[in-house]
């Protein structure tokens, strides 16, 4: 049987997006204008920005430290870029010139996307970790855009 037309079930649009984040380091919210410690980050609205001067003069700021810089401390990576292959070591400059370049871009949108380290693993690769797994995920597009690699999933 056939409804007629503007009959049919009706959907509301005044939800609002529920997001789930399994990320503990993460600020739950509640606080005023907070600034961090280490890289001077303020937290305001539910969000992170960069640089204290975004605070109007007068606002009382408490002193935090940011989800970013905990997971620098802590050691703890959000995701990690390995670059493997003949001619990494060799070409190590350029690659880390796009990593900062990358990573400067990504900061300036959310300022808790980091590069935590940078380290070579021994086997002539690169290892890179990451504060978030989406600044991992940019970096890996970035070098394969840049450098026309492949993808290697698995490895």
């Amino acid at each position: 049987m056939k409804t007629p037309a503007g009959k049919g079930k009706k959907y509301a649009t005044n939800y609002k997006k529920k997001i789930v984040t399994t990320d503990a380091y993460l600020t739950k919210g509640g606080q005023g204008a907070a600034v961090c410690e280490g890289c001077q980050a303020v937290y305001r609205n539910k969000r992170w920005y960069v640089g204290p001067e975004i605070i109007k003069a007068g606002t009382e700021t408490v002193k935090v430290v940011c989800p970013a810089c905990l997971k620098i401390r802590d050691n703890f990576p959000g995701g990690i870029v390995t670059l493997s292959g003949d001619d990494v070591i060799a070409h190590k400059e350029e690659y880390l010139h796009l990593v900062r370049n990358e990573e400067a871009r990504a900061r300036g949108f959310n300022p808790l996307e980091r590069v935590m380290s940078i380290k070579e693993n021994g086997h002539g690769g690169i290892v890179i970790s990451t504060t978030n797994e989406k600044l991992a995920q940019r970096l890996g597009r970035a070098m394969k855009k840049a450098f026309r690699g492949e993808d290697r999933v698995g490895l």
